[in-house]
């Protein structure tokens, strides 16, 4: 496992390949921050219509999700790592995936027009066409969520392959600022009380876009790979970082990749649950927006300066720093959760230093997995997350069932969850300086 990032000569990390690949990369990390940032929201206000039932929405929003990133992450990611073609390693599985997670949402977009058609078709009784509609959610869904975080995944990697890892952090930092500033427009102007008469339309528009720029991306580095402008930028990135190929013990990997896991699941609660939990603090849809779009644009202020600290640094620090905060806000709400007000502003707080967390840590991977093994380790590390996920998410979900749905619940959860991750951090931190 590599240590402190060390500091690299300045002009390699802004040459006229490099800012290339900045550019391309941006371009596709914003089609990314559209999908990532409405696609959820715009889901769980379309199930919400069919069914509240808490169960369901952890497992399709977390188990599922998760179930599919532990059986289908390895494979694609050591398959990833051994692919050797004149298009790159990472940009066949993307441009594969590109088109099947537009194909995905467009059958998310129509999910209701095909349940209310098969349910004619079947011939089934009035009572049963909202389970035909649930159905070919579900099934979309899944396919949407497949693919993404099979895209998701290599589009890391890709960043990881061309991108300095002396300014990675910041890198990252101004990608988390792309897609908080996609969060912030989202939130402000379309998320409201008539969300769902332009959810269509919406989820649509982000199916275009995703795929245009992912093609756009993948064209370009394959302009610029065919030029010999990706090889000189790759080769610069990676004399830049000063970065040894070292591995590391299993003991240290496997507090990094459960330290990850913790982070990631920590957050889950508050992120899943939040549309049951307005309803149950008469929460405005229009005052929600507001303020998710609050919390993003004071994380957009963060992301620069936090991306700069975890380069000074290193993001273990920030990890450490970031969930024990985390856990103590989180706690706090639990205790301090009463009403619509109450409910929004701990909900800024969670947005806030929960994007702090995600912001320091984006790059913790790329600094310390070995570049040829990364794609492999990462999808080892996302399918430890994967198992805790899918057993806290179904954990959760029949708590709150248990407990008459009060969602106060989602605080206390998350605050327990990341002290224990503070814990973990720790231990990681102690383990790096020893190395």
């Amino acid at each position: 496992m590599h240590g402190m990032p060390g500091v690299a000569p300045r002009q390699r990390w802004f040459s006229a390949g490099l800012l290339a690949v900045y550019v391309l990369l941006l371009l596709g990390g914003l089609g990314w921050s559209l999908k990532e940032r409405a696609i959820p929201d715009l889901f769980k206000v379309q199930l919400r219509q069919f069914s509240d039932n808490p169960v369901l929405l952890n497992s399709l929003l977390g188990a599922l999700p998760a179930l599919i990133s532990m059986l289908a992450g390895p494979l694609i990611g050591a398959w990833s790592d051994r692919t050797r073609s004149a298009l790159g390693r990472h940009i066949p599985f993307l441009l594969a995936c590109a088109p099947l997670i537009a194909l995905s949402l467009v059958g998310l977009a129509y999910s209701h027009t095909l349940g209310v058609l098969l349910w004619q078709l079947s011939g089934a009784v009035p009572d049963e066409q909202n389970y035909f509609v649930l159905a070919c959610m579900c099934v979309c869904w899944t396919s949407y969520s497949l693919f993404t975080i099979i895209g998701n995944a290599l589009f890391i990697g890709l960043i990881n392959d061309l991108v300095p890892h002396a300014i990675i952090g910041r890198f990252f930092g101004v990608l988390r600022i792309v897609s908080l500033a996609v969060g912030v427009l989202f939130f402000y102007y379309y998320f409201g009380n008539e969300l769902t008469e332009v959810a269509q339309s919406i989820v649509l528009t982000i199916a275009a876009l995703y795929l245009l720029c992912f093609l756009l991306v993948c064209y370009g580095i394959v302009r610029l790979r065919a030029r010999g402008v990706v090889h000189e930028a790759a080769r610069q990135a990676l004399d830049a970082a000063g970065v040894a190929q070292g591995g590391a013990d299993g003991w240290t990997y496997t507090l990094l990749f459960l330290s990850i896991a913790m982070g990631a699941i920590c957050v889950l609660p508050a992120n899943i649950n939040s549309y049951h939990a307005i309803g149950q603090f008469a929460v405005d849809f229009r005052a929600y927006g507001r303020a998710t779009a609050a919390g993003y644009s004071v994380s957009i202020l963060l992301a620069w300066p936090i991306g700069w600290l975890a380069d000074r640094y290193h993001p273990v620090r920030i990890g450490f720093a970031a969930m024990l905060v985390y856990a103590c806000c989180m706690l706090a709400a639990w205790w301090l959760v009463t009403g619509p007000t109450s409910y929004l502003i701990w909900l800024f707080v969670h947005v806030v230093v929960a994007g702090v967390f995600l912001t320091g840590t984006a790059s913790l991977l790329p600094l310390t997995l070995p570049r040829q093994q990364f794609s492999s380790l990462a999808a080892l590390s996302a399918a430890l997350t994967a198992l805790l996920t899918v057993f806290f998410s179904i954990l959760l979900g029949y708590l709150l069932g248990r407990n008459g749905h009060d969602y106060r619940l989602v605080f206390l959860a998350a605050g327990l969850v990341a002290l224990a991750g503070a814990g973990c951090w720790y231990r990681l931190l102690r383990a790096l300086r020893r190395r």
